[in-house]
């Protein structure tokens, strides 16, 4: 799978994946983040990409996923996070390559922009962007953004672990996006037990959210970023689940001059015992 310098799709978290597979995929976010056609044309024609740019649900529809927000401090701008499914297969799971988009608009115009590619496979689907416009202030002059991408697919729900809610952070260098963080923002882990064998006698296991922050200390000229992880633990024993114990890990990411690094699959609440070495 090719994800350009810090974008890598992986599987969503064991309960992400339950609550997409009752859920009916929407290729658009929501109404809150909703992209205008004059957007998504202009975010088309600076692609390449020409056919009908309406949603894949409608036969030739080329717009697998979008979403879009103002840039904060610039309202006449927006942000625009679009998935082109310029293989035309249709809106099933697994089926190709998907053309990524993460632009900058302005009157009608993209003005910055980044392209990249989303391999499908059995854990990685495209389902929605979430455009981030928390304050992720860098530097006095740097305001960074966010996108985060769900994905629909289904295929790891009982692996051993499984991350999901990938979010990257954007600085605009001139005509030009780079992203400099990309984490996940769940993610969960099998502690005891085989996961989806149901007659097994006690099974634990951990769930994380993930919440990123700003710290007031900087390294070569970026605002260090802390990474904390709401994570609880859950027990299923004798076939009766219950929630165990709650706890918080925090780790501090620092910017080496060109990012702060990209991991889709943080292991760092993990228990000690479970952590890569």
């Amino acid at each position: 799978m090719h994800r350009p310098h810090l974008l890598r799709h992986t599987a969503l978290s064991l309960a992400v994946l339950l609550a997409a597979a009752s859920a009916s995929p929407s290729a658009w976010a929501t109404d809150e983040q909703a992209c205008a056609p004059s957007t998504i044309a202009a975010v088309a024609r600076w692609a390449g990409v020409s056919g009908p740019l309406v949603p894949w649900e409608t036969p030739g529809g080329l717009i697998a996923a979008a979403a879009c927000k103002p840039l904060p401090d610039a309202p006449e701008t927006t942000i625009a996070a679009i998935a082109f499914d310029t293989l035309q297969e249709g809106p099933t799971q697994g089926d190709g390559s998907k053309l990524q988009v993460v632009a900058l608009v302005k009157h009608g115009a993209v003005v910055a922009a980044h392209r990249s590619q989303i391999e499908e496979d059995a854990t990685t689907a495209v389902g929605r962007y979430r455009i981030d416009t928390a304050r992720y202030r860098l530097s006095p002059r740097v305001r960074a953004f966010g996108t985060v991408f769900h994905s629909h697919a289904l295929g790891a729900r009982c692996g051993d672990a499984n991350a999901g809610s990938e979010l990257t952070l954007w600085v605009r260098e001139g005509p030009q996006l780079r992203p400099v963080l990309g984490t996940n923002l769940q993610g969960w882990i099998s502690i005891v037990g085989t996961p989806c064998m149901l007659q097994e006698r006690l099974q634990r296991s951990e769930e994380a959210r993930i919440t990123l922050a700003v710290e007031k200390t900087s390294r070569h000229g970026f605002a260090d970023l802390s990474l904390t992880a709401h994570v609880t633990q859950y027990d299923v024993r004798d076939g009766a689940a219950g929630q165990t114990r709650q706890r918080r890990v925090r780790t501090v990411l620092r910017y080496d001059g060109q990012s702060y690094g990209s991991d889709m699959f943080r292991d760092f609440w993990y228990p000690a015992s479970l952590r890569r070495p």
